[in-house]
């Protein structure tokens, strides 16, 4: 919080923050969810309290109570045998009953479909799977992500928006997708452009729609295109996350990257984060 920002918000700044509407928080404050005060007749909301709150609700979103904790590897070694067999119809159902009791799409794309994509290559690459077996997995994983994210919209007003794609030299976009499913997830509104981009094409996006941030999925050792789609975005003056399978965190960082993540998890961490704490 910089020097000039008041320890106090009204409901419209705290609203604002959250990403809600005003008579949204209203009734969250009126409940005693949310700490409030009373200052001249209105409501008024510590900075420090919001913070909190929203900590302690990121940390329970999605979370289902009383559930016992998913088996996460039988529900891998199911999907890979759909998987191989070219089961989609098997898939979808797996993965309607995971999202019918609850999973996020972060949980989806962090402990099942990355876990799963990684061994399906390492098949592959013993040559137990031949490149169109690992074609077809690849395209009914891209649809399963999306039946996830349409079962699972986030309620209420937009809270932000990002610019999603993979930079030239890059022709991986299932990872770049399941960031933009799980920004999506968090209440951006998404701009996904798919992969291999120039970097001008990026960055015009990214002016355009006035973009909170933009991220960029690497999953190739090549590195003259993510550097340079990095230090463009940053020289304009926009917040960038570097992620995937071909980068590893110091090396995101060291190229200008503004945060490196490491998980769908860690990018909506990241976006929320930034989103809060941009100056109004």
């Amino acid at each position: 919080m910089s020097a000039t920002e008041p320890t106090l918000l009204t409901l419209q700044e705290a609203a604002d923050i959250v990403g809600c509407h005003y008579q949204t928080l209203y009734r969250r404050v009126r409940k005693g969810e949310v700490p409030a005060l009373v200052a001249g007749g209105s409501y008024r909301i510590s900075r420090a309290d919001l913070d909190v709150w929203l900590h302690e609700r990121d940390a329970t979103a999605g979370a289902v109570p009383q559930r016992a904790e998913r088996d996460w590897p039988r529900q891998s070694d199911a999907l890979i045998a759909s998987l191989i067999t070219g089961d989609a119809h098997t898939a979808r159902q797996q993965i309607d009953r995971l999202v019918g009791g609850g999973a996020t799409v972060a949980e989806l794309c962090d402990v099942l479909f990355a876990p799963v994509l990684y061994r399906i290559g390492e098949l592959w690459h013993m040559q137990e799977l031949s490149i169109a077996d690992e074609h077809r997995a690849s395209r009914i994983i891209e649809g399963l992500l999306e039946r996830a994210s349409s079962a699972r919209p986030k309620p209420g007003p937009r809270v932000g928006t990002a610019v999603v794609a993979t930079a030239v030299g890059d022709r991986h976009s299932l990872a770049a997708q399941m960031v933009a499913a799980g920004l999506q997830a968090e209440g951006f509104r998404v701009n996904y452009l798919g992969a291999e981009l120039p970097v001008a094409e990026i960055l015009t996006m990214a002016q355009r729609e006035h973009a909170d941030l933009v991220a960029l999925s690497c999953c190739v050792a090549e590195r003259e295109g993510i550097s340079e789609a990095v230090r463009t975005l940053a020289d304009a003056g926009f917040p960038v996350m570097v992620g995937g399978s071909g980068i590893g965190r110091a090396e995101a960082l060291e190229l200008g990257a503004t945060r490196y993540g490491g998980s769908i998890a860690d990018a909506q961490t990241f976006a929320r984060e930034l989103v809060r704490n941009k100056p109004r």
